[in-house]
């Protein structure tokens, strides 16, 4: 008995013995990890010239991924130091060659992963379209055409256009402020690039005659790389991310987002009333002071915060509006429809077995443009979409598909049901008085969704039968035969 207690306990021990081993084996290995790495001097490269979010002045980082290196610096045991580049591309080049072990504000693609690893996203921003006041409102890279886009060399979004939108004729420039420059010396008719550092830059430089177009594309999801090799110091700086609050977050924005240049005089001024201020305070605070004064700070910053989350949603729901509808009109755009419709609407189960697609064209509009004015234009192509809206159905859809061109998608109809509605519009379009004394006619093409069509191909059909009802006469409705 006592020798079988004896080699019960031995191989009890000796699997615990292992364990301890490889415990403490990993133990050693994380803090060598943790000494050499605290015991190094990360040598870091920045964009030169792409504020508010980080440049080169005077041979120092400024911008908001300075405040940021501050942070972990202050945070972790990690040393940096800045190498002086010239270029972003000289950046990249530098991080390639292992002259930069780390660039602290850039997105993550598949050919930077190539030689480089990724920290979580910290900073997000949306990307936009820039041209002069007198382009038109383009809202997106769908839009374009045949404009010339200016790209800042060696940046995220010249990738993403050469490999989403190969049409799109682009020029390379060296920075974003260049790309501005471009677009006001008609080298380019449109410029892509951060919405924060183009309205910093139109700022400083009083361009007012420069405008956002249209939104650019994907938001930069903004992180920090590090070179291959310095794979260990991404749990340092993701944890040092994380610690960052709120609150510090959108301080560092609001001191770099709002970019002023003051003389020497002027901080020494405000140091100097800083100080005094503090001296009085001193003197003269008590307890209880301090207290109703941090309270007092406390509840404006959560005032600050909520009017600044009131704001972004106010933005947000403008934005969604501006992207599905026609802004003259109100009605929804032709990008809603392509969405909603075109796009998902194919031959499936799914669709409704009851469509019925309107194409309605204004008839002699250009006369109307020569003759009125294009300001009268505008108000009568405004008067007709709320006619047209007050003729149809809750269940239908309206949209502007452009010029004098309108779409009308009837849910649960049949093509006897939207032959009478036409009629019905085209009638009161007729005893309508638009503005200027107009009167108005329409022409009407209808098609009917068959089984297993795609409708794409219904809204060819509508459009055929629209140019018979032009060629007919026009204030016509006509019906294509397939239906």
């Amino acid at each position: 008995m006592g020798i079988r207690y004896w080699l019960l306990a031995l191989c009890l021990l000796l699997p615990l013995q292992v364990y301890a081993e490889h415990l403490a084996s990993a133990y050693l290995r994380a803090a060598d990890e943790s000494a050499e790495t605290s015991g190094k001097v990360i040598r870091y490269c920045v964009d030169p010239d792409w504020l508010p979010y980080e440049a080169i002045r005077d041979g120092k980082h400024v911008g908001i991924s300075s405040d940021y290196i501050q942070y972990i610096q202050a945070h972790t045991p990690l040393k940096f130091h800045l190498v002086i580049t010239h270029s972003w591309s000289e950046t990249l080049s530098f991080l390639k060659d292992g002259r930069c072990d780390l660039t602290p504000l850039l997105n993550k693609t598949a050919s930077r992963e190539q030689y480089l690893h990724f920290s979580q996203v910290y900073f997000r921003s949306p990307n936009v379209l820039v041209s002069l006041r007198e382009q038109p409102f383009l809202q997106g890279f769908d839009n374009i055409g045949g404009r010339t886009l200016a790209v800042p060399k060696g940046y995220r979004l010249a990738e993403y256009i050469h490999h989403y939108y190969p049409q799109v004729r682009t020029i390379t420039v060296d920075n974003e402020p260049e790309g501005l420059e471009a677009v006001l010396a008609k080298r380019a008719d449109l410029f892509v690039g951060s919405m924060f550092s183009v309205n910093a830059y139109i700022q400083q430089t009083g361009f007012n005659h420069l405008k956002i177009a249209g939104w650019g594309g994907p938001e930069d999801e903004l992180r920090i790389g590090v070179s291959l090799g310095n794979e260990a110091l991404l749990p340092i700086i993701n944890q040092a991310i994380e610690a960052i609050s709120e609150l510090e977050r959108i301080s560092i924005y609001r001191k770099w987002n709002n970019v002023t240049i003051i003389d020497e005089t002027n901080y020494r001024l405000i140091y100097q009333i800083i100080a005094a201020t503090l001296f009085i305070l001193l003197l003269l605070g008590s307890r209880t002071y301090l207290i109703i004064q941090y309270n007092r700070r406390l509840t404006n910053k959560n005032l600050q915060l909520e009017r600044l989350h009131q704001q972004l949603e106010e933005k947000n729901t403008e934005l969604e509006f501006l992207s599905t509808h026609d802004p003259l009109t109100k009605l929804y755009n032709r990008h809603y429809f392509n969405r909603h419709f075109m796009d998902d609407h194919r031959a499936s189960e799914q669709v409704d077995p009851a469509i019925c697609l309107v194409m309605v064209d204004i008839d002699y509009f250009k006369e109307i443009n020569d003759t009125n004015g294009h300001t009268i234009g505008d108000k009568i192509l405004i008067e007709l979409s709320t006619v047209l809206q007050h003729c149809v159905r809750d269940c239908d859809v309206v949209a502007r598909w452009g010029g004098e061109e309108f779409v009308i998608l009837c849910h649960q109809s049949s093509i006897p049901l939207t032959q009478s509605l036409c009629q019905r519009i085209a009638g009161t379009i007729r005893e309508h008085k638009f503005s200027d004394g107009v009167r108005l006619t329409c022409s009407f093409g209808i098609a009917k969704l068959m089984e297993n069509e795609p409708m794409q191909s219904c809204f060819e059909r509508a459009d055929r039968a629209l140019y018979r009802a032009k060629v007919q006469g026009r204030d016509q409705v006509c019906v294509d035969e397939v239906a």
